[in-house]
């Protein structure tokens, strides 16, 4: 028993330890051989919030539950979509959430919790978000389908960069590292051929700032162009609405609130509520029965829901891209149109605030974007010389404009220019 205890011990970390030498291996390493080229340009996939698989290994001093599991090496947290079914889901809860420290300003999990993404370089964990591939965790793989029918080798002209999608980006440090020397390195073995920089919601705005810190020599050497997907510029008020009450992730057997305590520790949240710059400081956005809120009042609306913890972490995150300054790089813009989309919400005796949801009204957007945000990337025409496109797509759902086949065409023939 003593030598299957410390063997349970090794195993987690010596996972670890190969998981990063094989990154290091596949992604990094300066010695990776050069390839016949593909006749585009090389793609890298940069996925949004809730975009990556997230695998975990813990080791806690206690449980949410008598259910939940205390110590297991590394296993799928997100997505799995038994952990998201009633009573399963506090274990996930418990699991996913961030700790923030206000000396440090930055976030960790919980003690005995550690979490990381795997497969950097590769599409695998981009392409299905459950490593099962059920139809509920597509994601990016209609895309690299669509790519690998034209030629696209999976892991080498097609490339992912996940992340941890439930950070902000002045916590990326490590991810920007990566992506730098994955996208040097995806020139390299693919003929010297510049990198098209394919990005999905969250990550849009990860990729802008992100290339906002590259010089201009850079980004004319290694980028061709950046074609951002659903891109939430200026935010979307759905993000005030989840930091109030939640939301349960399309799982109508989970109250919104169970969810809502992972949900609001994580800084990407506030990261991507709207800014003063397209809201108006008269425009009401969440009405209760003693207050309305705008977008000038967020301290007020943290404190109100009894978390000021999100105002210390709003005030880390809202001036991370709140400029828009252009990319510098040539830009093909493409988001979803008619699509109702939340817009206004109402709290009152019935659902009051902040612990049920409230009443909704939509507007225009793609779901999940409103559309003025959507559209916020179109001050770049007059900002950079670099050509800046917009294409949209009528009914283009946030997330399942990824499998459209319009999407996919417009990717194939007019951003990588193939037949």
């Amino acid at each position: 028993m003593e030598g299957e205890s410390t063997a349970s011990q090794v195993r987690p970390k010596l996972f670890f330890v190969l998981t990063c030498i094989w990154c290091f291996c596949v992604v990094l390493s300066t010695k990776t051989e050069k390839v016949p080229p593909t006749k585009g340009h090389p793609v890298i996939l940069v996925p949004g919030d809730g975009g990556t698989q997230l695998w975990a290994s813990i080791d806690k001093p206690a449980t949410v539950h008598y259910f939940c599991r205390e110590k297991e090496s590394w296993f799928t947290l997100w997505l799995n979509v038994e952990d998201l079914l009633p009573g399963s889901i506090d274990c996930f809860v418990d699991n996913a959430r961030l700790v923030y420290d206000n000396k440090t300003r930055t976030t960790s999990s919980p003690t005995g919790v550690n979490i990381t993404v795997v497969a950097f370089g590769n599409t695998s964990s981009v392409e299905y978000l459950d490593p099962s591939k059920i139809w509920l965790g597509k994601y990016f793989n209609a895309i690299v389908d669509g790519l690998v029918a034209v030629g696209y080798k999976r892991g080498v002209s097609v490339r992912g960069a996940p992340y941890d999608f439930r950070k902000a980006p002045n916590e990326a440090q490590i991810f920007f590292r990566n992506l730098t020397r994955l996208i040097e390195d995806t020139y390299r073995i693919n003929g010297n051929r510049k990198v098209v920089l394919m990005t999905h919601s969250l990550g849009c705005l990860y990729t802008l700032y992100f290339l906002n810190r590259q010089s201009n020599p850079w980004k004319a050497k290694y980028i061709q162009a950046f074609a951002p997907i659903s891109g939430p510029w200026a935010g979307a008020t759905k993000s005030l609405r989840v930091a109030i009450s939640g939301d349960n992730v399309g799982d109508f057997a989970v109250h919104a609130s169970v969810v809502r305590t992972a949900q609001r520790s994580w800084p990407s949240l506030n990261f991507l509520l709207v800014t003063d710059k397209y809201w108006g400081p008269h425009e009401v956005i969440v009405s209760t029965q003693k207050k309305n809120y705008t977008v000038n009042d967020y301290r007020e609306v943290f404190n109100d829901m009894n978390y000021e913890v999100g105002w210390e972490v709003y005030k880390d995150v809202r001036g991370l891209v709140y400029d828009l300054k252009a990319p510098g790089v040539p830009v093909y813009g493409i988001h979803g149109r008619d699509v109702p989309t939340e817009e206004f919400y109402v709290y009152n005796e019935e659902r009051p605030f902040p612990d049920y949801e409230p009443y909704i009204t939509y507007g225009q957007g793609d779901g999940t974007v409103n559309m003025r945000s959507l559209k916020a990337y179109m001050k770049w025409q007059h900002e950079q010389p670099h050509p800046v496109s917009e294409f949209e797509i009528s009914g283009g759902e946030h997330v399942h404009i990824l499998q459209n086949a319009t999407l996919i065409k417009y990717l194939i023939n007019t951003v990588l220019h193939l037949p």
